[in-house]
């Protein structure tokens, strides 16, 4: 059974490392199931032009789920047709988080 991962960022200053962090997850157990939770400033790193689109899209052809917390996009005024192609919304970050850690993934914030 693959490693399932969730993986909080909430810095837009640690998106950058994150990325790679996560990248260096995907090289080393390629068959894990991968949840990138961006909430807080982090939530602008996925808003089309603002640099990350080819990463981000990277991620989501590999089957990694790149989920953004609608009530940080609310606090931005950033809209669901903002963000890069590909995206998932969810309701609240934080949330996300706690339900996929009761369901035994495990996690990691960068």
């Amino acid at each position: 059974m693959p490693l399932k991962v969730v993986v909080q960022v909430s810095d837009l200053n640690s998106v950058p490392q994150a990325l790679k962090s996560c990248r260096n997850l995907l090289s080393e157990v390629p068959d894990a199931v991968v949840e990138i939770v961006f909430h807080q400033t982090a939530i602008n790193a996925l808003v089309k032009g603002k640099g990350f689109d080819d990463e981000i899209r990277g991620f989501v052809e590999r089957g990694v789920v790149i989920a953004a917390c609608r009530n940080s996009m609310r606090d931005r005024g950033i809209r669901s047709e903002d963000l890069v192609d590909g995206v998932t919304v969810v309701n609240s970050g934080v949330a996300e988080i706690v339900k996929k850690e009761s369901e035994g993934w495990l996690y990691l914030r960068l």
